[in-house]
């Protein structure tokens, strides 16, 4: 990988994927630490649902993590006064020929 992940991952996140469940519904899952990008940023973008709403955080992160919509994200784990938890509003997919690296992209609450 050209500059390997630090280059492209300079950051990093803990992820609470959101899991469908049985009888009780879905359930988040135990917090799993991720490389990532975070850029702070306010966007308007479309959720699931096809409503207008505001991103406040895009997230980059590799492209096999598991963090479907409705995940629970804590960007800046380690900066306690930026430190925060956001859902997951939309996410896209980014798959790159090698030597580039494929990811998936968060909009976050």
């Amino acid at each position: 990988m050209i500059g390997g992940d630090k280059f492209w991952f300079p950051h990093s996140v803990s992820i609470n994927p959101l899991h469908a469940g049985g009888g009780m519904g879905p359930r988040h899952g135990a917090p799993v630490p991720s490389i990532a990008e975070v850029l702070d940023k306010r966007e308007l973008i479309r959720d699931s649902n096809g409503r207008e709403v505001i991103s406040n955080t895009r997230v980059t992160v590799p492209i096999d993590t598991d963090a479907p919509i409705g995940s629970l994200v804590t960007v800046w784990p380690d900066r306690p006064a930026l430190s925060r938890e956001a859902t997951v509003l939309m996410l896209g997919r980014d798959e790159n020929d090698p030597p580039l690296p494929s990811h998936l992209i968060l909009w976050l609450t």
